[in-house]
């Protein structure tokens, strides 16, 4: 079939189906969707709280637990004990009603159905963390594996004595870094590969004793992209006093400069074939993904870092086949589900795991052929689910503002348990409060604290050479004072105003020679999601104007997709004049 443009039903702004995606529908027999590819992700990422903590009740012991659900959401939340306690009775099915639409049903069955407080398996001393597993010693960590020794990181696997991370993997004793890969020892990494005893590089491979850097490949003792001896490196670092916050932040100045004239591949693209997106690889055939890796024949991806093969509009996990409107590991046939694991032939279900052949299911473990947590025969089964879907036809959800949800379609966004800036939606499509209120899932506002605060963070000791372990009893007060100022007005009411340094912390701080931060953990968090790349590309034409073997005139004339908006002052080039100036 051609490719088809249609109108979201939710945006109302144009997209196109292409020809290969007509066949993916085709394949594991859905309609094509009525929503545009940003809103099928939004509309994803709302039904997902990543890192928004609460302290509240636990429904089946009383005791107070942390959670992603805050106290005011009306269904049942277990802590990890209770749930996986025989205390309680896990008979919670209904009985499929034909007089009432599917969702409505669903929404009835998820409230009555306990969840777990918080995404957290075989791991020590990890009770502050979410999405977290096989790990040991982590303190409020988030989609961080097989790590140990981990503070306030996010997207991290396997990973040890990391701090103030985002998307590291296979590193050790790093801090305040970004999407770095195979790296060691080093501090304020971004975008950087195989570097060791580093400070300051942004897209550096294989560098060793650098500093101050950019688009450096396989080099050692540079300083500011100058190469130096040994002896004239080390000595030049040893001048400056990383311990000192009022020197790191004028550090932090002259990097921001580095990064602004430093030349940028259109899209971080690695052993891939056939694809488009940013920060993918080993992968192809793959249409607008992101952060990706072992993928084949992919599209609207995000996150899914193992190997998957013919998947469309998923989130997070890996290992799966054909599957679509998704969030899940290890599945096979597997629609409109959210962290689900190791099942297959399932729809509509969510926080179920080895299970085949289910359909509205919610919590469900080693079942088959259930339908709203109801056993069946598999006679029985195959014979009610097409009823149900030709149901969900004739009698769709319809929203509050009139869209439509029938069958095809993902759960939708009113239902959803969380708000707007609770959920994963806002890390990728910020919205201010204000607008977040004209959302379906609106805002929740943070309660108020009222930490009695001990310090303010101005008064703090400039040099962590100077700090004692009484810092540890101090209530230190955020620079921002409960509202986060990055991004201008987008994080408000993130900061929690008030945080405190833990004995870890502080020894971490102690061994790498870095000042005490002035930022909550939530603010600093925000900080580096703002030098993420946004998950949404651009047409534009390389911005190379000098002559190679490849282009003659003064400006290369190859056009690409690119994630850099051409609103912004990056310098961004195509893959060959890329290679020609870096390596």
């Amino acid at each position: 079939m051609e490719k088809e443009n249609k109108i979201c039903q939710n945006c109302k702004k144009d997209f196109t189906i292409e020809s290969e995606d007509f066949i993916f529908y085709d394949k594991i027999k859905v309609p094509v969707p009525t929503f545009c590819p940003e809103c099928r992700s939004i509309r994803r990422l709302l039904w997902r709280n990543e890192h928004t903590l609460y302290r509240r009740i636990c429904n089946l012991c009383q005791k107070q637990i942390i959670s992603i659900y805050s106290q005011e959401y009306p269904g049942l939340v277990y802590c990890n004990k209770c749930l996986h306690s025989d205390k309680w009775d896990s008979n919670n099915q209904k009985e499929y009603d034909f007089s009432i639409p599917f969702f409505i049903q669903f929404k009835e069955l998820i409230n009555s159905t306990p969840l777990l407080a918080l995404n957290i398996f075989n791991s020590e001393n990890c009770q502050y963390n979410n999405h977290m597993s096989n790990c040991k010693d982590c303190y409020l960590c988030f989609r961080v594996h097989n790590s140990k020794n981990m503070l306030y990181t996010y997207r991290a696997k396997p990973c040890n004595d990391c701090t103030d991370c985002m998307g590291v993997f296979n590193s050790s004793w790093l801090y305040s870094c970004i999407e770095c890969i195979d790296s060691n020892n080093s501090k304020y990494l971004e975008f950087c590969s195989g570097c060791i005893e580093s400070l300051f590089l942004y897209d550096c491979r294989n560098c060793m004793s650098c500093y101050m850097c950019s688009n450096l490949r396989n080099k050692q003792y540079c300083f500011m992209n100058e190469q130096l001896t040994k002896e004239e490196y080390l000595k030049r670092i040893s001048e400056i006093d990383f311990g000192s916050r009022n020197t790191t932040n004028k550090l932090f100045l002259k990097f921001e400069n580095i990064k602004a004239n430093a030349i940028r591949k259109y899209a971080l693209i690695t052993n891939s074939s056939n694809v488009t997106g940013d920060n993918i690889r080993n992968s192809e055939n793959c249409y607008q993904c992101f952060d990706v890796a072992d993928i084949k024949n992919g599209a609207y991806l995000l996150e899914v870092l193992h190997s998957s093969r013919d998947s469309y509009d998923a989130i997070g996990g890996g290992m799966n086949e054909l599957v679509y409107e998704f969030g899940g590991v290890s599945c096979n046939n597997a629609k409109f589900c959210l962290d689900v694991s190791e099942s297959r032939n399932i729809e509509y279900c969510q926080y179920s795991e080895n299970n085949h052949d289910l359909f509205g299911c919610v919590g469900l473990k080693h079942k088959e052929y259930c339908i709203l947590n109801k056993q069946y025969t598999k006679e029985e089964y195959e014979l009610l689910l097409p009823k149900i879907i030709n149901h969900m036809n004739n009698m769709p959800y319809i929203s509050k503002d009139n869209v439509i949800y029938k069958y095809g379609e993902f759960f939708p966004e009113e239902l959803s348990p969380f708000a707007y800036n609770e959920s994963y939606a806002q890390n990728f499509f910020p919205l201010t409060k204000k607008q977040a209120f004209d959302t379906k899932t609106g805002w929740h506002e943070q309660e108020k604290r009222n930490y009695p605060l001990t310090i303010d963070s101005s008064n703090l000791e400039d040099n962590i050479s100077n700090v004692t372990k009484n810092i540890l009893e101090e209530t230190i007060g955020c620079d921002h004072r409960g509202e986060c100022q990055e991004n201008n007005s987008e994080c408000k009411a993130i900061c929690i105003s008030a945080f405190k340094i833990t004995p870890e912390e502080l020894q971490f701080y102690k061994k790498m020679n870095i000042p005490l931060p002035t930022l909550c953990p939530n603010c600093r968090q925000h900080k580096r999601l703002l030098q993420k790349n946004p998950i949404k590309l651009w047409h534009r034409q390389c911005m190379c104007s000098t002559k190679h073997t490849h282009h003659k005139d003064e400006r290369c004339d190859i056009k690409f997709e690119t994630i850099y908006s051409p609103d912004k002052s990056e310098i961004v080039y195509c893959s060959k004049c890329y290679q020609q100036e870096i390596y």
